[in-house]
């Protein structure tokens, strides 16, 4: 067996009228298949792409030059013939499809829909693929709260409560009540729309109970528009009514262990209350409610629970309880 050469050492002047289009053709073929079929002879090779071999010989030469710098073009491509024999070797990183995690997948996710076009569903589709089996549940629960770039689609129910606001219509909402388990029938002036703790919120008048309330967009079941009209509340008003982006209630407290603490401290609406000689920390999130503050604290794979108040601490710990179970 002859000694192994980089195909470089033959490189060749390449055929003055080659059309850079149809190469590019080639060696997305090339590359893969001689990567599947290792050891392929030059003349197979060649007769595959549709080539001479000496064609092929020239293509090779070209790929050694495909790269990016800093790295040098090897780092991607292990190329050479040995022999009349073609090897191809891709970079380890290209040997399997990358496993995102459910946030990683789910912002790449955000970027995609921003984009818009039609390759978008493919591209969800094949990042959803990519998140282990066990935490895509996970991932399309990230991705139904996601909102990016283009405006919702007008029979939507963000788009309808837009239009709502906009046009100071009352809106008959069915509503899913969580802490209930129940639906009911609302009348609701909404005022204004929001983002807190991951969920788009409208805060209205509801009519029934006589004062205003928010309402988690992904629980309301249905959306109408009605010809009741109403008057914009002005800004006292709102003060008065607490906008529910404000604190309210008693504070979550969360004991932060030092792994967690190390970066959680410095996350929006987190507030420092202590911090212990090893590194970890007692945080407070105002207006924090139960489900959020348990997400919150398991987020952190067992570096972090909930301590208080009372309320938050047991409904924590009861998740933390279901969770185990299952895996029993």
């Amino acid at each position: 067996m002859s000694a192994p050469r980089k195909a470089a050492a033959k490189r060749e002047a390449p055929a003055a009228k080659a059309d850079p289009r149809e190469r590019l053709r080639r060696v997305l073929f090339l590359v893969p298949y001689a990567v599947q079929h290792r050891g392929i002879p030059v003349k197979e090779l060649a007769a595959k792409c549709g080539i001479t071999e000496k064609e092929l010989l020239e293509d090779l030469d070209f790929l050694l030059g495909v790269g990016c710098p800093p790295f040098a073009p090897d780092d991607f491509l292990d190329l050479y013939v040995e022999g009349d024999r073609v090897y191809v070797a891709l970079h380890q990183s290209f040997s399997r499809p990358p496993r995102f995690t459910e946030s990683e997948a789910a912002a790449l996710g955000a970027a995609a829909q921003a984009l818009g076009g039609e390759g978008k569903d493919r591209a969800l589709a094949a990042l959803r693929q990519s998140v282990p089996r066990d935490r895509r549940k996970s991932f399309d629960e990230l991705m139904g709260r996601l909102y990016a770039g283009s405006p919702p689609a007008p029979g939507s129910v963000l788009g309808r409560l837009q239009r709502a606001i906009g046009e100071r219509r009352e809106v008959r909402l069915r509503y899913y009540t969580a802490t209930r388990e129940a639906e009911s029938e609302r009348t609701v002036r909404p005022w204004t729309l929001a983002q807190r703790f991951g969920h788009w919120y409208l805060y209205g008048f509801d009519l029934s109970r006589d004062r205003p309330l928010p309402f988690r967009l992904d629980r309301i079941r249905e959306c109408a528009l009605t010809d009741a009209r109403f008057e914009a509340p002005g800004a006292a008003q709102l003060s008065k009514a607490r906008l529910f982006s404000e604190a309210q209630g008693e504070a979550v407290r969360v004991r932060l262990a030092p792994r967690a603490a190390a970066w959680a401290v410095s996350r929006p609406g987190v507030v420092l209350v202590a911090r212990d000689e090893d590194g970890g920390a007692v945080v407070e999130v105002p207006g924090a409610n139960e489900d959020w503050a348990t997400r919150f604290a398991l987020s952190f794979g067992g570096d972090a629970e909930v301590i208080a108040p009372p309320a938050a601490r047991r409904h924590f710990a009861e998740t933390v309880r279901r969770s185990l179970a299952r895996y029993r």
